[in-house]
């Protein structure tokens, strides 16, 4: 079985976690991990707190508060989140003044170094004399010059591309609003273009969702680009005292996801031969889950980085997702738009938001999240799993019974468990896909009741396959069955067949 380190791109600890977080990388995380537990291989979920991103100086400089305070302060409301939508992440880290952190970074770097992979050259880079802050990211914004979208100058939220400052229109200081100069500054460079056979090779028969396979064709087109890895005097980890060579917070990724891993083995589980079992041997796998609006980094930067980190044998594969809108509208923290995971599961409960989520998940395109159509959902359906559904299947359970069932729903129940298999595949997993399984059974049981036909293997089916999505749901509905999660994996799922009764 496989060994996989999973991973949640890390949020900026400038605030909490509303729906969109949810319902993009962080509960397919979860998802996902749960299921792969279930299916035989060994996985670790590992992400952090992005606590050296630029916005978040920009954020200390607006509140008047120190940004580190800050980030400590809101990355203990990100876990309590976590922990309410029962998000199990093994190991979160908190990178800033962090051994585990730093090192990783350091050796990443050398690697790269000794590689031939960074350069140092003088560029021109966006300034703001008045407010002294220059603008690699959060203290500059304009249209970019990919799509025309307002954008930073480090990654489009919009196209995902790397917006290049200087063809950038209307760039200005987001602090005073004033049009930015330009001025000389020595920066290291990732050579990015000496990788470019090496990614097309690496995605060319790689599963990957449309829009992003669409993402690559385009950055094949224009690039990939040589992409500054340092911006002095702006958000980073220093490598030097001086300042000279800070690391800017994309480069760092991959080393934040290795750092968690080793800090997670020595220092929790105990187990510190599990890092070269996962990276070293060939066996390992990260698989990364994140939003449309980090796929350069990700998907371009850190394959690349980890071609030069000489003994790591990994494969990457990454799952990204769309946005998600509210009530049609798209859902903003700055404006105070949105529904915070928290809230939503006061309102409703853990297994009911996680279920939805995941049903209306954009995996593919932007999808809407509608308060009223969530209410009425969680009424008339979800709580009628157990109102209804369940106590009719308790009702049909007998001492000795088993889950033998006809030809008829051997045949039924085939077709529903070779679904499953797809949706939790590791190379084509779907949250989406898994949640819209668990609704089309839930659906058939219904069907079933009403004709007066025994729902007792579709039920204790829901309860089994249910546990990532809805895990304290499919517990009830699996002691209302009277089965284990084991007992029914074993008689319907991990089989050669479904048993017939004659």
């Amino acid at each position: 079985m496989g060994k996989l380190l999973v991973t949640i791109t890390p949020p900026t600890p400038n605030g909490d976690l509303h729906i969109g977080h949810m319902a993009g990388p962080f509960l397919a995380a979860d998802i996902f991990t749960r299921a792969q537990r279930q299916r035989g291989h060994d996985c670790t979920l590992v992400s952090y707190s992005d606590d050296y991103q630029s916005y978040m100086l920009r954020r200390g400089i607006e509140l008047d508060r120190a940004p580190q305070t800050l980030a400590l302060e809101n990355t203990d409301k990100i876990n309590d989140t976590l922990k309410k939508m029962g998000i199990e992440v093994d190991f979160w880290m908190r990178p800033y003044g962090n051994s585990y952190f730093k090192n990783a970074v350091e050796e990443m770097y050398e690697y790269a170094v000794k590689a031939g992979a960074i350069y140092k050259k003088v560029s021109q880079e966006p300034y703001c004399e008045d407010c002294d802050k220059w603008g690699y990211e959060a203290f500059g914004r304009g249209n970019c010059d990919h799509c025309g979208s307002d954008s930073d100058a480090s990654q489009c939220e919009e196209c995902a591309h790397t917006p290049n400052a200087s063809k950038m229109s209307n760039f200005r200081c987001k602090l005073c609003a004033t049009p930015m100069i330009w001025r000389p500054i020595e920066r290291e460079f990732l050579a990015l273009s000496n990788f470019r056979n090496h990614l097309k090779s690496t995605f060319e028969h790689a599963p990957l969702r449309p829009f992003i396979r669409r993402f690559l064709e385009e950055e094949f087109e224009i690039g990939p680009a040589d992409w500054g890895i340092t911006r002095p005097y702006d958000g980073g980890l220093d490598l030097k005292p001086d300042g000279s060579r800070r690391i800017h917070t994309w480069v760092m990724g991959l080393s934040g996801y290795l750092a968690a891993f080793r800090e997670y083995l020595n220092e929790h589980k105990l187990a510190p031969w599990e890092y070269d079992e996962y990276c070293r041997s060939g066996k390992g796998r990260l698989v990364h889950f994140l939003g449309y609006d980090c796929a350069f980094s990700h998907m371009m930067v850190y394959p690349s980085l980890l071609q030069t980190m000489h003994g790591y044998r990994m494969r990457q594969t990454f799952y990204t997702n769309q946005f998600l809108t509210l009530n049609c509208k798209n859902l903003s923290t700055s404006r105070n738009y949105a529904i915070w995971a928290r809230d939503l599961v006061a309102d409703a409960c853990t297994d009911s938001a996680r279920f939805y989520l995941a049903l209306i998940a954009p995996e593919q395109d932007t999808d809407d999240f509608d308060v009223e159509k969530f209410s009425a959902w969680r009424e008339h359906t979800f709580n009628e799993v157990l109102a209804k559904l369940a106590t009719q299947a308790e009702r049909e359970r007998v001492d000795g019974d088993s889950l033998k069932v006809s030809a008829a729903d051997a045949a039924a129940l085939k077709i529903l468990v070779a679904r499953w298999f797809e949706a939790t595949s590791v190379d084509h997993f779907s949250m989406k896909g898994l949640a819209v399984l668990l609704s089309d059974i839930i659906n058939a049981a219904r069907d079933r009741q009403t004709l007066g036909k025994r729902i007792l293997p579709y039920m204790a089916l829901i309860g089994a396959i249910g546990a990532p999505v809805f895990p304290d749901l499919a517990k009830q509905i699996l002691r209302y069955c009277r089965f284990t999660e084991k007992e029914v994996l074993q008689q319907l799922v991990y089989v050669s067949a479904v048993e017939y009764e004659i």
